[in-house]
């Protein structure tokens, strides 16, 4: 009768290293992917606070419609940041011109015209006034700026605004 030994002791630690092998790798791949998670939502969150910086831009545009023509400077909108979380100033300017004027200065033909400049600036940091002049803030994950400009054509009428100019 033939006997066979077999050396089970020697091959008993083969199972364990395996295993912690295999979770090693399943622990580094469940990091790469919260890591990723983390990445796409901050990135999500990035591009919500920017369409809704653009919209505060946006309405502060809309209200220099209203106000520019008979006004020049500097506003800044704080009713904005209660509602929205956003602040945004609103800095107009204007020109008056005639057009159709002649060379010698005679202005019968001519028009008076009022070109107004607006532009909007919509951000979510601490300071009353956009563009915010904290770096610490602007270096920041969650600060959002967006700017919109806009002009417009106004006749006047013996210097009051009168409507818009023909198109």
């Amino acid at each position: 009768m033939i006997r066979f030994y077999t050396n089970a002791r020697a091959q008993s630690g083969f199972a364990y290293i395996a295993a912690i092998v295999l979770l090693v790798v399943v622990a580094g791949m469940a990091t790469a992917l919260l890591r990723l998670t983390g990445t796409q939502q901050s990135t999500v969150n990035q591009a919500l606070l920017g369409a809704r910086a653009s919209l505060v831009a946006r309405a502060g545009i809309e209200w220099g419609f209203k106000t520019c023509p008979t006004a020049s400077g500097m506003t800044d909108l704080g009713q904005f940041k209660n509602e929205t979380g956003f602040n945004v100033s609103v800095d107009c300017q204007f020109t008056d011109y005639q057009e159709g004027e002649r060379a010698s200065g005679q202005t019968s033909v001519s028009q008076a015209k009022r070109i107004v400049q607006i532009k909007a600036v919509a951000c979510n940091g601490g300071a009353a006034r956009c563009p915010e002049s904290n770096a610490g803030i602007v270096a920041g994950a969650e600060y959002v700026e967006r700017a919109r400009m806009a002009t417009m054509c106004i006749v006047l009428n013996a210097g009051v605004p009168d409507g818009p100019c023909e198109t």
